[in-house]
C-alpha cells in the first residue's frame, strides 16, 4: 500500500514509483489501470497521446514540470500498449508450494510479486510491512501482541524470497533489505507498548555477492546507544548505492532550485560486506 514514505521528492516527480494499492494476497488481485477500457481501442489511444503533444508542446517549453508530466504519460502508455507488466502482477502463475512457502498473506505475497519484479529487470522494488507502530495506545497493539503477530510472518516471507532468489540464480545480484526508520525505545511504556528511539536500530541485508553471516556493530545491552562501529543510515544508503554500481559521493543532482547536490553528502558503503 502507498504510506507516502517512497516518493521521488528533488528527482522529480518522474522518477516517482508505480504505486500497487491492492493485496496479492487476495484471490481476486488485479493490479488496476493495466487494460484499456472495452470501448477503447489502441489506435484511439495513440491518436489521443498524438493530439495531447501537439496541444503541450508550447507549454512543455515553459513550464519544467511538464517534464514529469512527459514522463508519466510514456510510462502509461507503456503499460497500457504491452503485456510485460501484466504477465509480471500474474501471481497466480506461481506454484502453489512456492507460494506457501513465501507465506499466504499480504506480505509474504508482496515479497513473492517483488521476486517477479526483480526477475523481469525491475531495478528497485519496495514491499510495505503492515504496522509495527506498536505503542499499545491509540488503537495500537502492545509489543508481545504485535511481534507474536508480525514477526513470525515477515521471518517466512524472507526466508521464502532468500531461498527463491537463490533457487534461481538471482541471489549474486540481488540485495534484499530489511529496515525500518527508527528503533524501539528500550523501555516498555505504561500500555505494554515501546514509542519511537532513533538513536540505535537493525538493519538486515542479504545478497549473494556480499560477506554473509556477521553482525556489524553491536549495541549496548539494552538497546539504548551504539556502543561501538556506528553505521549512519547514509552509509546504508551509500551501500544500496555501491551496489547498484553508483558512486554516491560522485553523482549530482539538480534539485527544483537547480542546485546541485550530492546523492551521498557523508556516508560510506558498509566496508565489512565488500
Amino acid at each position: 500500500t502507498d504510506n507516502l514514505f517512497h516518493y521521488s521528492a528533488y528527482l522529480g516527480g518522474g522518477n516517482n514509483p508505480f504505486v500497487l494499492n491492492s493485496d496479492p494476497n487476495e484471490t481476486d488481485f488485479r493490479v488496476r489501470n493495466l487494460t484499456l477500457p472495452a470501448d477503447l481501442p489502441m489506435g484511439r489511444l495513440e491518436s489521443r497521446r498524438d493530439l495531447l503533444q501537439s496541444l503541450d508542446r508550447t507549454k512543455r517549453q515553459r513550464e519544467p514540470l511538464m517534464e514529469d508530466m512527459d514522463e508519466h504519460l510514456g510510462n502509461a502508455f507503456e503499460l497500457l500498449s504491452g503485456s510485460a507488466a501484466r504477465d509480471a502482477f500474474n501471481i497466480g502463475a506461481e506454484p502453489d508450494k512456492l507460494r506457501d512457502a513465501y507465506g499466504r498473506h499480504t506480505f509474504g505475497q508482496s515479497a513473492l510479486l517483488a521476486r517477479r519484479m526483480v526477475e523481469r529487470g525491475a531495478t528497485f522494488v519496495t514491499v510495505n510491512c503492515v504496522p509495527w507502530d506498536h505503542h499499545g495506545s491509540s488503537n495500537r497493539l502492545p509489543t508481545e501482541e504485535g511481534a507474536n503477530l508480525l514477526i513470525p510472518p515477515l521471518d517466512a516471507a524472507i526466508a521464502g524470497l532468500v531461498n527463491d532468489l537463490r533457487d534461481r540464480g538471482l541471489f549474486e545480484k540481488t540485495l534484499v533489505v530489511a529496515m525500518g526508520e527508527f528503533g524501539r525505545t528500550p523501555r516498555i511504556n505504561q500500555y505494554a507498548g515501546r514509542d519511537h528511539w532513533g538513536r540505535t536500530f537493525s538493519v538486515m541485508m542479504a545478497c549473494g555477492g556480499m560477506k554473509m553471516g556477521q553482525a556489524i556493530g553491536h549495541s549496548t545491552d539494552r538497546g539504548e546507544d551504539v556502543r561501538d562501529r556506528p553505521i549512519s543510515p547514509q552509509d546504508v544508503a551509500a551501500t544500496i548505492y555501491h551496489h547498484l554500481g553508483i558512486d554516491g559521493s560522485r553523482v549530482t543532482f539538480h534539485d527544483q532550485l537547480d542546485r546541485p547536490l550530492r546523492v551521498i553528502e557523508d556516508g560510506e558503503p558498509i566496508r565489512e560486506l565488500f
